[in-house]
């Protein structure tokens, strides 16, 4: 026999109790009066939230920020601390202050082709995209698109459209 979900009631008249319905465990009493309470705290959490709180510890504890708070408008998420090892939230026209140039000028230059000198002095190494990973990426093949070839394919007979495609698929 299932008893249900054990609850947390009150009888009015003869006080707490648990139990899976509202019914006073009192001897003779009518249970006119019961009402669910809500004494004990749910369980908020889980695996995936402590994962997570662990997680964001540890990437405090490697960045150094101790103090994180919500932030408005104009603010970082963490305070007092910012500046070290070279970070800082530039806002505004900070960022001409700080690098010497707006942070517009210094996308314009981030767009532009990247040209260094060979040390050798034979010459120069050229990357059009200003991206060493993208282009090392772009240079190996990890960026085509490979598609497999299909096991099995249906094509509708006498479609004209359908066949030549499917020779180039499969071939």
């Amino acid at each position: 026999m299932s008893l249900g979900v054990i609850k947390e009631w009150n009888c009015l008249e003869h006080g707490e109790f648990d139990g899976s319905h509202p019914i006073c465990p009192e001897h003779g009493c009518r249970s006119r009066a019961v009402v669910q309470e809500f004494r004990t705290a749910p369980i908020i959490g889980s695996r995936m939230v402590r994962q997570h709180h662990a997680g964001l510890k540890r990437s405090s504890e490697m960045m150094k920020i101790s103090n994180f708070r919500s932030a408005r408008a104009g603010e970082a998420a963490h305070g007092g601390n910012v500046g070290q090892n070279g970070q800082k939230v530039l806002w505004g026209d900070d960022c001409r202050k700080v690098l010497g140039r707006s942070f517009a000028e210094l996308t314009t230059i981030a767009h532009k082709p990247l040209i260094v000198q060979k040390r050798d002095g034979s010459g120069e190494m050229r990357l059009e995209r200003n991206n060493a990973m993208r282009e090392v990426a772009t240079e190996s093949g990890l960026t085509q698109r490979r598609v497999a070839k299909p096991g099995e394919l249906r094509v509708l007979k006498g479609d004209a459209r359908s066949e030549p495609v499917a020779k180039s698929i499969t071939t």
